[in-house]
């Protein structure tokens, strides 16, 4: 018997190893690329890059990302993104929460906390405060 719904954040979509993919991908709960990938992707829930995952002059919007494998472009996610051990981002990351384990490595501008507005890029400069202690 075919489910209606699916339970949120499942797994629908997964570009193998040896899979080349360019263009625009919007999906609809989660995905995993294990392979190459060029343009613009949007999730509604998890996107997932393993090891070997290629992605490059990309901009993506999604809810959480998982990346362990190598990125150029610009990363936007509403809620976590987590750059594992074997992780390379290069370029813009946004995300409300922001996890980098040891050895992964990050060349670009960050902007993460609570009062992250995902939606608009643009952020205002912060005044700077000097510690006179």
């Amino acid at each position: 018997m075919a489910r209606n719904h699916e339970p949120e954040g499942a797994m629908n979509t997964i570009v193998g190893k040896s899979t080349k993919i360019e263009g625009n991908m919007e999906v609809s709960q989660s995905i995993r690329i294990d392979g190459s990938f060029k343009g613009t992707l949007k999730a509604s829930d998890t996107l997932i890059v393993g090891a070997s995952g290629e992605l490059t002059d990309v901009t993506i919007k999604v809810k959480n990302a998982i990346i362990g494998g190598n990125i150029k472009g610009n990363v936007t996610a509403s809620n976590k993104v987590t750059l594992e051990s074997t992780s390379r981002l290069e370029g813009d990351l946004t995300a409300k929460l922001l996890v980098i384990e040891e050895g992964s490595l990050f060349t670009g501008s960050c902007s993460s906390g609570e009062q992250i507005n995902t939606q608009k890029q643009e952020l205002a400069p912060r005044p700077f405060l000097e510690n006179k202690a």
